[in-house]
């Protein structure tokens, strides 16, 4: 048996209280005016939601004891979770109470349920989302068109008047969507999924390509390399995330870099077989063209979106592995410059490049040889600035740590710096490096591959 009635009803008259309002979507949503008025309207939500949590607790616990079944119809339940899931995830009308109660709601819910996911998206998500028609994607089958639907200025006219942009817990049902799809599900729930993904990656606003970069990442999770790859959306996303590391300059940019990195890779490493030329070929594009072509030649002043990039870059090198060595021209300067005291202080920028290094030491062993000095030169002078600096606080800790590890791999790498310029630097300041070279040129190991 359903809900009582009554219950029911009850249940039905908190939903609306959940309705976003559109002012949440802008940027400074909070920055002006109607502060109060949106810090209030979060309040109430969390109370809503708090109510609504009760209510579907003790409504299951009496129908159960009862003997009936506590489920309501299919409807009423997609429509109760398109309201809760726009709170299980980010955004400025989320708070961490609002969040913990959408969390114990969508608990209650069989989140796998096909024809559930698909009431969802085909009442609650499509018909928002249908006002602004992707291009390049068939909305009927969620298949990669051969060329733009509406000819050369569709794309001009997807950017007008989106309406998707006044629901602004969207992103949040859809991710909710795509984390709970099984991997047998996705062909039936393909073409109601791809068309809003494929929005908010392609939006000509950073902070929605970042969504759209999450959930691609998430549906890679689960999603059949098949799918991809026969629909041609594969191909679609990989342009997609590349377009995206080409969005520089703006606020909102390191963290869509540290989206589409992590998510490119991923689509590659999906998509591809290991050892072939189309994994070797991407790979090299992403790292290539995507990081070093775009982020760092046009965002060189950019410190936020330097570092994110850096930051993405190790999962990059690993699956690139040997291949790195066709860049370590641009990948040693770029990773040693934070060292040098000509570039800005900035420690957690320091860490990441080190880190970075690290894993090109690793990877390119064979031919470090040749960039030793510029390696040396930057390792200490770092530390040298961060001992001149007197300061013993976490971060400056981490920081010699990282260097010490990076001078042990440069040893295994090129066994011959152990015994000259390891050496050489003990010997002209035998104080200063003592803590960062003495246990290196002290081990037997290093002594006899040096000799």
């Amino acid at each position: 048996m359903p809900v009582p009635n009554d219950d029911q009803e009850q249940l039905l008259n908190l939903l609306p209280c959940l309705d976003i309002p559109s002012s949440f979507s802008k940027p400074d949503a909070e920055a002006d005016g109607a502060i109060s008025s949106l810090q209030e309207w979060k309040r109430q939500a969390e109370l809503k939601l708090n109510q609504l949590r009760e209510l579907l607790s003790r409504t299951t616990t009496d129908t159960v004891n009862a003997g009936e079944n506590p489920e309501l119809p299919l409807d009423k339940q997609a429509e109760v979770v398109a309201r809760v899931a726009a709170f299980d995830g980010e955004g400025t009308w989320v708070t961490p109470g609002s969040r913990a109660a959408a969390i114990d709601i969508l608990k209650t819910y069989d989140a796998t349920s096909v024809p559930l996911l698909r009431q969802i998206l085909s009442k609650h998500v499509k018909p928002i989302f249908q006002a602004n028609p992707h291009p390049y994607v068939n909305l009927s089958t969620g298949r990669k068109l051969a060329r733009a639907a509406g000819g050369p200025l569709a794309a001009q006219d997807y950017y007008e008047s989106q309406t998707w942009k006044t629901h602004p817990g969207l992103p949040n049902l859809v991710s909710w969507c795509i984390r709970n799809i099984k991997t047998e599900s996705w062909e039936d729930l393909w073409h109601l999924i791809v068309p809003p993904l494929m929005t908010l990656l392609d939006d000509y606003e950073a902070s929605y390509k970042k969504c759209g970069a999450e959930l691609v990442l998430q549906m890679l999770n689960s999603v059949p390399r098949s799918v991809l790859q026969r629909t041609g959306i594969g191909s679609l996303l990989r342009t997609s995330l590349s377009n995206a590391l080409t969005q520089l300059k703006r606020e909102d940019s390191p963290a869509l870099i540290r989206a589409a990195i992590p998510a490119s890779l991923k689509l590659t490493l999906h998509t591809t077989d290991p050892g072939s030329m189309e994994r070797f070929d991407q790979l090299c594009a992403l790292l290539g063209d995507g990081i070093i072509g775009s982020i760092w030649l046009y965002s060189s002043l950019d410190l936020p979106a330097l570092q994110a990039s850096v930051d993405a870059l190790p999962p990059v090198l690993d699956a690139l592995g040997i291949g790195c060595v066709r860049y370590l021209k641009a990948l040693v300067p770029q990773l040693v410059y934070p060292l040098l005291p000509s570039s800005p202080l900035d420690r957690s920028w320091q860490i990441a490049s080190l880190r970075a290094l690290g894993c090109v030491i690793d990877l390119c062993a064979p031919r470090m040889h040749r960039w030793k000095g510029r390696v040396i030169e930057g390792v200490g002078k770092a530390w040298v600035a961060s001992l001149d600096a007197g300061s013993t606080d976490e971060q400056t800790l981490l920081l010699q740590s990282e260097l010490i590890v990076i001078c042990q791999k440069l040893a295994k790498a090129c066994p011959s710096v152990v015994k000259e310029e390891y050496a050489a630097l003990l010997a002209a300041e035998h104080d200063v490096f003592e803590e960062l070279l003495s246990d290196i040129v002290s081990q037997p190991q290093c002594k006899a591959q040096s000799s």
